[in-house]
């Protein structure tokens, strides 16, 4: 079932590719979202070790420097994890140890939340690979038994570039 789930959900991305936006179905869920096709692509879907599908996307607008010339590519990452029987939470504490970050403001209702809630997060962290600093705007929500973790990100010197585009894809989310 999860597997054509995937199917589905990607079918229907591949079907709606050709608008200008792609009204988009978080699979496991009755959440949905927009995207700008001409500013979006997909990249792929994989599953993590502890049996989460991850879709990821990236940012494809334009092309955004950072102070010392390198390309940056903000991304659009959906952590799915069907099945998960905790509170929201325990989930934001797993992916925080996953990689730790600085929380700059929280909220638990509207920005990206569906209607029944949720939790959502601004912030930052450095990198240790690359040693760049990044910022992104997170929300969490469950559905049923399905848990959802909304990342958008950028480094931190592109992240005014990308804020309106970001809040626009968040206020998006029904």
């Amino acid at each position: 079932m999860k597997t054509l789930r995937r199917w589905l959900f990607l079918a229907v991305l591949l079907l709606t590719t050709g608008s200008t936006m792609a009204q988009l179905n978080i699979p496991g869920t009755s959440v949905s979202f927009k995207l700008d096709n001409d500013e979006w692509r997909y990249l792929r879907t994989f599953k993590t070790d502890d049996g989460a599908n991850v879709y990821y996307y990236c940012y494809v607008g334009e092309v955004l420097l950072d102070d010392s010339g390198d390309t940056v590519l903000p991304f659009l990452r959906i952590y799915v994890k069907d099945g998960y029987g905790s509170d929201l939470y325990e989930l934001v504490y797993d992916r925080y140890v996953d990689q730790p970050y600085q929380s700059l403001r929280e909220w638990s209702k509207g920005e990206g939340l569906p209607a029944r809630g949720g939790l959502g997060y601004e912030g930052i962290y450095t990198k240790p690979s690359d040693k760049r600093d990044y910022r992104f705007l997170m929300t969490y929500f469950k559905e049923r038994r399905t848990a959802v973790e909304f990342r958008l990100e950028t480094t931190r010197e592109t992240y005014e570039e990308m804020e309106v585009k970001f809040k626009k894809i968040l206020s998006s989310i029904k």
